[in-house]
């Protein structure tokens, strides 16, 4: 396919833009038109081809009109966002900054001046007297502020940073309420081109959507001090408003709209949850966007995700494995199928390959080299296949490095590096790594996601008792605990209840003996509540979720209250204020 322009028309009927990608791989010559419908159909073009894997493509062409057009403008600035988190290179960070501090002045040109009082209390009334260029001006406004909030978290780690970002984000979601104001007042919309309003409507319900789904999952003691200053939380709500956007195609945010969706039920859901995903939801998005992005190594990974959390762990590792081979630009994108990987394997007791993309995530990607210098630690502990001098050797040199790799970020310790140091030094001083990797995969949802396969988790509980029956002469009171509080998962998943009750409550007769790992406790407490949930003994269950949030100052304190707010969350209950 030769030299081709690109009629103006073709860009205005934006359905077509899906379909426009196909050509672009070839050489493109640009139209230089910066009339609205234009910039926003090159955008989605580029899309497409960021999400078929045509990464240097996307960034030379939103920057074609980037100091020009507000869409180019955001497009490019993303993209180098992207790069930047992936990455995390001081230089990507600061180019990106510098984008995204050029993307806000070209998007100011266009926004209505206003007062204060105007933003807050007059968007309805002014709102008919913009154009259609100033109400998509907010719109990107809004977008940048978040991107300007988040590069300051990771590119500054003070707290002068962290409040400025947070500013950020308030004004933020401010200027998307005012979108939302905009968006329903129907005198706004008069004698305007529909595509305009489908494509700020998309807009506006996708950012307010997110942020619905995002605020939605913390505890309801910061939430309803967020809902104090304006921020709204509402889970439901941010689920209609996404999956309206879902629907809405031709739009620019409708695809992007069912990538948040599978986020949340294919990944959030497990990070921030008890890992209770509608995969229904998941695979009715799904063949929609593979028909886009058919070899996309995101859409690859997504597809693994759904094959892994569905039980199918080998076409899951085949899929992760092709997310890799589809790409070589991005090579950060490998890192996440990396980590994906490393679980997969542990789910099958693979522990040499398991280690050995640990091994890979130590040597190429700069996230938490704490973090995977304590994996490829554990799970080399775990390896009985090796032999033991040499096991030993490598596990001593490995633990010593683990607690002076950890990072700072927005001048806070890392909670999960925090965990990793600690149970390293525990190890120089004890000796004992006994089921760490288990430990580990608990904390990481991995019992929720094979604990579907009853055969896989009969073999993790065979495992567990032939070790125990080799070491429990030797164990302190910590690994003791540990060893029952593991075995009580096994057993809930096997719905062997009662037995899974007696191991929890052996955990907390022993709470007042433990040293270390203080937050076992807290997790039995909990998973006692989550028997009583099963066991539809909600009143109980909420005592004892209660309980368990009652606890502080141990490992991973957060992550057990995100769990506890999502259980809560499925009884119909509010985390209490205090």
């Amino acid at each position: 396919m030769g030299e081709v322009e690109r009629p103006r028309s073709l860009s205005r009927i934006t359905v077509d833009s899906d379909a426009e990608y196909l050509d672009a791989y070839d050489h493109v010559t640009y139209s230089n038109s910066l009339e609205l419908l234009d910039t926003i159909a090159e955008t989605q073009i580029t899309l497409n081809l960021f999400m078929n894997n045509k990464f240097e493509l996307a960034e030379e062409r939103m920057a074609e009109l980037y100091d020009k057009s507000m869409y180019h403008s955001m497009g490019y600035t993303c993209i180098l966002f992207i790069k930047a988190v992936m990455t995390v290179n001081k230089q990507d960070m600061e180019k990106a900054a510098e984008a995204c501090k050029m993307s806000v002045e070209v998007i100011e040109k266009f926004r209505e001046r206003r007062s204060i009082k105007e933003t807050i209390f007059g968007a309805t009334a002014k709102g008919k007297k913009m154009s259609d260029e100033e109400l998509h001006a907010e719109l990107c406004y809004a977008q940048m502020l978040l991107i300007r909030a988040m590069l300051t978290f990771f590119h500054d780690d003070n707290f002068a940073s962290f409040i400025k970002g947070a500013l950020n984000i308030r004004t933020c979601y401010q200027t998307y309420r005012y979108c939302e104001k905009l968006m329903n007042e129907p005198s706004v919309w008069v004698g305007r081109n529909k595509k305009v309003q489908e494509q700020f409507e998309s807009g506006t319900r996708m950012g307010l959507g997110t942020f619905s789904l995002m605020l939605s999952v913390l505890p309801s003691k910061v939430l309803r001090l967020l809902e104090v200053v304006g921020f709204s939380g509402d889970k439901v709500a941010g689920m209609r408003d996404l999956q309206h956007v879902a629907s809405m195609t031709g739009t620019l945010c409708s695809p992007l709209a069912k990538m948040v969706l599978l986020t949340w039920h294919l990944i959030a859901s497990f990070v921030l949850g008890t890992g209770q995903p509608d995969l229904d939801v998941c695979k009715r998005i799904m063949p929609g966007l593979q028909y886009l992005w058919p070899n996309g190594a995101i859409m690859l990974f997504m597809k693994a995700r759904l094959k892994l959390i569905s039980g199918d762990i080998e076409t899951a590792i085949d899929l992760f494995n092709k997310s890799i081979e589809s790409q070589d630009v991005y090579k950060q994108f490998h890192h996440g199928c990396y980590w994906e990987l490393l679980f997969a394997h542990s789910y099958q007791r693979r522990w040499s390959h398991a280690a050995n993309y640990a091994r890979l995530l130590m040597k190429e990607s700069k996230w938490s080299r704490c973090v995977y210098t304590y994996l490829m630690c554990i799970f080399f502990a775990a390896d009985e296949t090796v032999d033991e001098a040499r096991r030993n050797e490598t596990i001593n040199a490995l633990a010593g490095k683990v607690d002076g790799l950890r990072l700072r970020i927005a001048g806070k310790s890392i909670p999960v590096e925090k965990y990793c140091g600690r149970k390293a030094k525990r190890f120089v001083a004890t000796h004992s790594l006994l089921f760490a990797h288990y430990e580990f995969m608990y904390f990481w949802n991995g019992f929720d996601i094979f604990g579907k396969d009853p055969k896989m988790v009969r073999g993790v509980l065979e495992d567990m008792d032939r070790v125990w029956e080799m070491k429990k002469s030797t164990v302190d009171i910590d690994d003791y605990c540990l060893y029952y509080f593991l075995k009580g998962v096994s057993l809930r998943h096997l719905g062997l209840n009662a037995q899974a009750e007696e191991c929890f409550r052996a955990v907390l007769e022993r709470e007042s003996s433990l040293k270390s790992f203080t937050y076992l406790p807290p997790n039995a407490t909990y998973e006692l509540a989550i028997l009583r949930i099963s066991q539809q003994q909600f009143i109980e269950a909420q005592t004892l979720l209660d309980k368990a949030r009652a606890y502080k100052s141990y490992s991973l304190e957060n992550k057990l209250h995100f769990r506890i707010h999502s259980a809560m969350g499925t009884m119909g209950c509010r985390t209490p204020m205090m």
